[in-house]
């Protein structure tokens, strides 16, 4: 992996120019891509009888997923994700053989729509992806799956919870979440040692083709209701500080930015919690409102960064408002220092950082 960071930093470089060539004609790429993978004889025998709709979706993240690598040189992120992409779609029948196929399908979109200099340039690391094919295979192979260190007994207690998780037992979920919520701190420890260790190997589970989208959704939901079971048994002293929590704009995950948000509040801020895929000119006009002292926005999926540097942009764009912006999920995590070059002001590894870095604004 090391090795292939060192090399993908080393040769594969693309200009301003060539990146926005790329995202002004990613529609066009990815209809072509769509449309000459679909017509293909062996096409099911490549995705393992799954549906058209699960290779146009990974086609669609393919696309967001790469204007952020060619924006901001993500190329260590790209070592990072690809792996776990072969990984988390193979285990759904995909075959290997599907994505130097595949890449080579947008290599020839590449080609076919930006300018001949362009192309050359994005494509490139087209063919240094297909090159590394095999090595990716292979990485693939060997990755292990995203656990968070707990202590003995807190992996017990994320154990049981998993389990009435995979089970879809709200109700003894919601009886083993009320025993471990009886104070403030109680409920910091339940929401960073149980609650969101246990989603990361719901993650994992469903990358490993242990269990379907359902259920992985089921379980989500499930966790979803009992952190407003919670919330609702604890009131808040609303502070005059106001902040917002959202996930940026394409972003389905939203239970990350919940967590922070239910913090915050627990923290004496007046807290306005937008969920998950929040419009951005509609977020816009929350700000210009309330005028917050903070503003969270939460990332989980890579391709999504560039989206959260649009939103940034507006914000600090506008002149009666002067918001600091934190932002914090697993696409952070993987490569923490983008936060600087998408202009937010600070960046958390999770809830407790996020609330320890916004305190200093309390006065």
């Amino acid at each position: 992996m090391d090795e292939l960071i060192r090399e993908a930093k080393e040769k594969l470089i693309v200009t301003f120019k060539s990146a926005t060539d790329y995202e002004e004609n990613k529609d066009s790429m990815l209809n072509f891509v769509n449309s000459e993978m679909s017509k293909r004889p062996d096409v099911f025998k490549l995705i393992g009888g799954n549906s058209l709709q699960m290779m146009y979706d990974n086609h669609r993240n393919h696309v967001n997923f790469m204007i952020n690598v060619f924006k901001y040189s993500l190329f260590e992120m790209l070592v990072r994700i690809v792996p776990w992409v072969y990984k988390s779609y193979h285990n759904h029948d995909f075959s290997y053989d599907y994505f130097p196929i595949e890449l080579e399908t947008w290599k020839n979109a590449v080609k076919r729509f930006l300018p001949e200099a362009s192309a050359k340039e994005i494509n490139k690391t087209y063919e240094w992806m297909i090159e590394k094919h095999e090595k990716m295979v292979e990485l693939s192979k060997s990755q292990t799956a995203f656990i968070t260190p707990l202590e003995k007994k807190w992996g017990v207690k994320k154990d049981r919870f998993l389990s009435l998780l995979l089970n879809s037992d709200f109700e003894s979920a919601l009886q083993l979440a009320e025993r471990f919520t009886k104070s403030k701190d109680e409920i910091e420890n339940f929401y960073l040692k149980i609650v969101q260790p246990a989603l990361y190997e719901i993650g994992n589970l469903w990358e490993n083709g242990k269990i379907s989208v359902a259920e992985e959704h089921l379980a989500t939901a499930i966790v979803g209701r009992i952190m407003a079971n919670i919330y609702r048994k604890f009131p808040k002293k609303k502070g005059r500080l106001k902040a917002i929590v959202a996930s940026s704009p394409n972003e389905y995950h939203e239970l990350g930015g919940r967590i922070v948000a239910d913090l915050l509040e627990m923290d004496g801020w007046d807290v306005h919690f937008l969920g998950a895929n929040v419009p951005s000119d509609e977020l816009i006009k929350l700000v210009k409102k309330i005028k917050p002292k903070i503003i969270g926005i939460s990332v989980t999926m890579p391709f999504n960064i560039e989206k959260a540097e649009v939103l940034i942009k507006k914000i600090k764009g506008i002149e009666t408002v002067k918001s600091k912006i934190i932002v914090g999920g697993i696409a952070f995590n993987l490569l923490p220092s983008i936060y600087k070059d998408i202009g937010a002001d600070f960046w958390a590894s999770n809830a407790k950082e996020a609330v320890e870095i916004v305190s200093m604004f309390k006065d």
